[in-house]
């Protein structure tokens, strides 16, 4: 696990450094925040538990750091999260989620509603180094480990679309390494009951699958090709 602790700690600086040399950044994330009415305590969010890993069998990735995960620094700690957590321990995936499951985002700048990213027009080269970042993240954890990776919310993956730099780093990180595709697997979210209503869709077609062998089937069809 030396290696992953190496890439946790290089991820924390890089946040802390982002957050330490883009005042005007800060500022306009801040400026986003406030029209919710919230304080801004970090606009490039690390995610605290990543120290926790000791044995990383799950790389679960979502979209962006919400409202709650800047202010506590830990990435899926709303309702989503309390449901990817009852996932993972009630189907017997992990025994503790935090020493086994490094979650991640497709980028680490926080705004409430991912959507909101789209209002950092002036700040896109910074976002889309932030996708870059996050993507070879996860790849990197994958390639030190044996470890799955899992990437929910695949609506604004594509080109053109919000996430485009991390499916076009993850494809080219593919490119180079190919077997790494037998264990990247893209889900809808956990948030709204999305991810179980696919997974039950595909048990309830094939009964005699066990949770694991309905997982695979249940990826969607998103090509790192």
């Amino acid at each position: 696990m030396n290696k992953i602790q190496d890439l946790v700690r290089n991820f924390e600086n890089h946040v802390s450094k982002v957050n330490s040399e883009n005042p005007e950044f800060f500022q306009a994330v801040e400026e986003i925040a406030k029209a919710y009415g919230y304080p801004l305590s970090n606009a490039a969010v690390f995610n605290r538990n990543l120290l926790k890993i000791t044995n990383l069998k799950y790389i679960l990735v979502a979209d962006n750091p919400g409202m709650t995960e800047q202010h506590e620094e830990c990435y899926l700690v709303g309702k989503a999260g309390k449901t990817a957590r009852n996932f993972f321990k009630n189907n017997g995936l992990v025994s503790d989620f935090d020493e086994e499951v490094a979650v991640l985002n497709k980028t680490f700048i926080h705004t409430k509603s991912t959507l909101d990213l789209k209002k950092l027009k002036n700040f896109k080269s910074l976002f889309e180094d932030s996708e870059k970042f996050t993507a070879n993240l996860a790849v990197d954890m994958l390639e030190a480990t044996e470890a799955e990776l899992w990437i929910t919310g695949c609506s604004e993956l594509g080109e053109k679309k919000l996430f485009s730099e991390y499916l076009k780093t993850l494809k080219s990180r593919c490119a180079q390494n190919p077997a790494l595709k037998k264990r990247i697997f893209f889900y809808p979210h956990f948030s709204f009951g999305n991810f179980s209503k696919n997974l039950n869709s595909v048990l309830a077609k094939n009964p005699e699958m066990s949770v694991k062998e309905a997982l695979k089937a249940a990826n969607l069809d998103i090509s790192v090709d």
